[in-house]
């Protein structure tokens, strides 16, 4: 007695065109949150760069209200940063690059500032290594004081 099979199963050529759609489905898939992942580090990046810029500001607002001549006096370098203790430090300094936190620092990712006055007027540059580490993002704020 001769059994006939009905069945007909996969072939070769099948289950490869299968492989190679589902691969470059996962393949687009983890693209997608590659770049979405990397976008949001980069806004995280730029909050913090934000919250380091606005806390320079504050505190030169407060130096200017309680001791301008810390600000305004001929010892005070053209490029310069404050520090926590609301000292005023040379810009190139070592001592300008600050952590998330606010902590001086020079591991990455470090945020340097500089401050440029410029009669009554301050320039804040703020610099650090952008997420994908291939070049460097900045923020500018400006500071006018009236007297």
């Amino acid at each position: 007695m001769h059994i006939r099979h009905l069945e007909r199963g996969d072939t070769i050529v099948e289950v490869l065109i299968t492989i190679a759609i589902v691969s470059m489905v996962l393949g687009g898939a983890y693209v997608t949150t590659n770049r979405s992942l990397l976008a949001t580090r980069s806004a995280q990046e730029r909050s913090i760069a934000l919250k380091l810029a606005e806390s320079q500001m504050e505190r030169l607002k407060g130096i200017v209200t309680m001791d301008p001549d810390l600000i305004f006096g001929s010892a005070v370098p053209l490029t310069f940063c404050i520090s926590n203790t609301n000292t005023v430090i040379s810009a190139p300094s070592a001592n300008c690059g600050f952590n998330s936190a606010g902590a001086v620092t020079a591991a990455e990712p470090v945020f340097k500032i500089a401050i440029v006055r410029n009669g009554n007027q301050f320039n804040l540059t703020e610099t650090w290594y952008s997420v994908n580490g291939k070049a460097t993002d900045n923020l500018q704020m400006r500071y006018r004081v009236y007297q």
